[in-house]
């Protein structure tokens, strides 16, 4: 499943519930969906690796896509409908491009999506914000992250071992 199809069903969700929902905010929800899926079925919901950046977890296809809206709600209509993928050989020759389509009824685990969106939805952007950096995940690399180092992966290990031994960090439970 592709990050950015995980984050339309937020987009899509968060609009039908009437829950404002900005990039930022969409960032956070996503990485604690993929945390979530992690604990509760042993793998991410999305292929594509999360970053620590100086605000916290970003999905980088996914901020890229949508950072034209700034901090500015996003909208169902103005959601990115297909995900374009290709490759570059190392002699500069491109694959064939492959088009996917968006299909909500494709995404995995809408209940968990749902139910966490739901939980986190009360939460300010900044808010959430704040709490990403507490974690052990971004915070052992704080000084590296605002001194502008990028591409800091998180890692499905220390994910687990971080709520693991933090229950309290599971904010989507009520």
């Amino acid at each position: 499943m592709h990050a950015l199809f995980v984050a339309n069903y937020i987009i899509e969700y968060s609009n039908k519930k009437g829950y404002k929902i900005n990039n930022l905010k969409l960032q956070k929800l996503l990485y604690f969906v993929n945390v979530r899926n992690i604990l509760e079925n042993g793998a991410p919901l999305f292929g594509e690796s999360m970053e620590k950046w100086k605000y916290g977890p970003v999905v980088p296809d996914v901020y890229h896509e949508y950072k034209r809206f700034g901090a500015f709600s996003i909208s169902t209509d103005e959601m990115i409908m297909e995900y374009v993928e290709f490759s570059v050989s190392p002699f500069g020759e491109l694959s064939d491009l492959e088009i996917t389509e968006y299909d909500s009824q494709k995404v995995e685990n809408t209940q968990l999506i749902e139910n966490t969106v739901d939980a986190l939805h009360g939460f300010g952007p900044f808010e959430l914000v704040d709490i990403t950096h507490d974690h052990t995940p971004w915070k052992k690399h704080e000084d590296r992250i605002m001194d502008g180092v990028q591409g800091i992966k998180y890692t499905i290990e220390e994910i687990k071992d971080f709520f693991g031994h933090n229950p309290g960090a599971k904010i989507w439970v009520q």
